[in-house]
């Protein structure tokens, strides 16, 4: 009994190291998105522009996370765990320090591409630590993620507001310096994963790829992307330019939605570990339909519990999916990762796109009517997946 309380322990440790990595990784993804109207009006951009830069970072995930998601259930590489935490710090460092529009979007490729090598070796690194609570386990990992990318806002707010645009270059001193730690564990790190991977090796064999669940799932991600990018990129210009608000309180409208999402994390795997993920992922599809609904139409503190709701239940599916795709192939963990958190989540980035061309020419108010109009889709494709039955402690 002791002896498998103790052998725990470290795990548990290494989850929550795994979680402060994906935290910091994702807050660099979070303090970009957060600079959006300060880029616009320091280059003169236009909404088109402006959503090309989550574009870009969305696109280089799209390409590259399944790949070095192939590359890690090949391989296990955890030293791309540092590199990639390290590469996410220095691309929004320099993104205070380039010259033109062209070089933003290139320091955001390379801050994308430091997110884009972390979360499939970090998903499949939790995966191996989770024991039989999967949902639990990845929404540690996930929920460090969902914190990071919600203080991102705040986080580049503090940098712009204390030392100007210039002040991104202190956003890589805590990239680097958490890289270093990684760095330091990862002796101990591959010790305690190959404990936990030869408890799993006793257990019966993984069953095959359910390849109409992986389909099904990817274009719940998609569309489940496209509104969650949607309202982080378009509410802040919502709240300005349709309610004119003062852009400095933008990133309060941004940060209500994204901690919302932080406690749907958390309150959303237990659920899913006792009732199954298909159940949780149709109830969060079904309040969020009419609370999407109204959205537009709200105004001051109605519209804050408004986002703070949908935040809540549309972040609160990102563990879900995660957990499910991952069930539905079970012999290729990494690639599962890298199509949830690549593929899906970067052709949101598309959508995103699009939905600022529809800006441009007719206003951020019909974007938010285009974005309420996903969540039926989403929702009938959910009802439409394969059950996947999680083992639970």
């Amino acid at each position: 009994m002791n002896s498998t309380v103790s052998a725990g322990r470290p795990v548990l440790a290494l989850l929550l190291v795994l979680s402060l990595t994906h935290a910091v990784i994702d807050l660099t993804s979070g303090a970009i998105v957060a600079l959006l109207p300060a880029m616009r009006e320091a280059y003169s951009l236009s909404y088109a522009m402006v959503g090309l830069i989550p574009l870009f970072a969305n696109l280089t995930s799209t390409f590259t996370q399944p790949v070095f998601g192939i590359i890690s259930d090949r391989s296990e590489m955890r030293w791309l765990l540092p590199l990639s935490v390290a590469l996410g710090g220095l691309g929004l460092a320099a993104v205070g320090y380039v010259s033109n529009y062209w070089l933003v979007l290139a320091a955001v490729v390379i801050s994308a591409l430091g997110s884009a090598a972390f979360h499939p070796e970090g998903a499949h690194a939790a995966h191996n630590l989770a024991g039989e609570r999967r949902a639990l386990a990845m929404a540690i990992y996930s929920v460090g993620g969902n914190l990071g990318y919600a203080l991102g806002p705040g986080f580049a707010a503090a940098l712009i507001a204390a030392f100007g645009l210039r002040g991104t270059g202190l956003a890589a001193l805590l990239p680097l310096a958490l890289a270093a730690f990684l760095i330091w564990l990862l002796p101990r790190w591959r010790a305690h994963e190959q404990e936990a991977a030869a408890r799993k090796r006793e257990q019966a064999e993984p069953g095959e790829t359910n390849w109409r669940g992986t389909v099904l799932i990817t274009l719940v991600v998609i569309l489940r992307s496209i509104i969650h990018l949607g309202m982080t990129t378009y509410v802040p210009f919502f709240w300005i330019d349709v309610l004119g608000n003062a852009p400095a309180t933008a990133g309060l409208v941004q940060t209500t939605y994204l901690l919302a999402g932080v406690l749907g994390t958390l309150l959303g795997a237990p659920l899913a570990d006792r009732f199954g993920t298909k159940p949780v992922l149709i109830a969060s599809f079904a309040l969020l339909l009419p609370v999407q609904a109204v959205l537009a139409s709200l105004r001051g503190w109605p519209l804050l519990i408004g986002l703070f709701a949908a935040g809540f239940l549309v972040v609160s599916t990102f563990t879900t999916t995660l957990v499910m795709t991952q069930e539905y192939m079970p012999r290729s963990l990494g690639l599962a990762s890298g199509l949830n958190l690549g593929l899906a989540f970067g052709m949101g980035g598309v959508g995103t796109s699009v939905l600022g061309i529809v800006a441009d020419h007719f206003g951020v108010l019909v974007v938010m009517r285009c974005i309420a109009s996903l969540v039926l889709p989403a929702l009938l494709l959910t009802l439409a997946l394969p059950p996947v039955r999680l083992n639970r402690a």
